[in-house]
């Protein structure tokens, strides 16, 4: 299930600032859909697309392909191997864990 509410570190990171500067504006300005759970801030995403004066699809999706984006970085480096040798190479893995 997706979830609804971000992390503090996230939702500071998506406004382009640091934790506490977006908690100090939180509790100044007493914005709604922000929750403390087990001693976390939680803000809603609802209420980081109405911070953005953008919708919650908008920011849903941009999400989705910044996460997209750094998890194509991760592995951008990774070796290709095609047909014969991939075949190889998953085989010589296989050997190497059964040992």
């Amino acid at each position: 299930m997706i979830r609804l509410a971000m992390d503090l570190k996230s939702s500071a990171e998506i406004l382009g600032t640091e934790s506490a500067t977006l908690l100090e504006l939180v509790k100044r300005e007493r914005i709604e859909g922000v929750i403390r759970l087990d001693d976390q801030w939680r803000i809603s995403v609802f209420t980081l697309a109405r911070m953005l004066a953008t919708t919650p699809d908008t920011l849903l999706e941009f999400i989705e392909d910044y996460v997209l984006g750094q998890m194509i970085e991760e592995v951008e480096s990774d070796e290709w191997l095609e047909g014969q040798k991939g075949r190889e190479a998953y085989q010589s893995y296989l050997a190497e864990v059964s040992e």
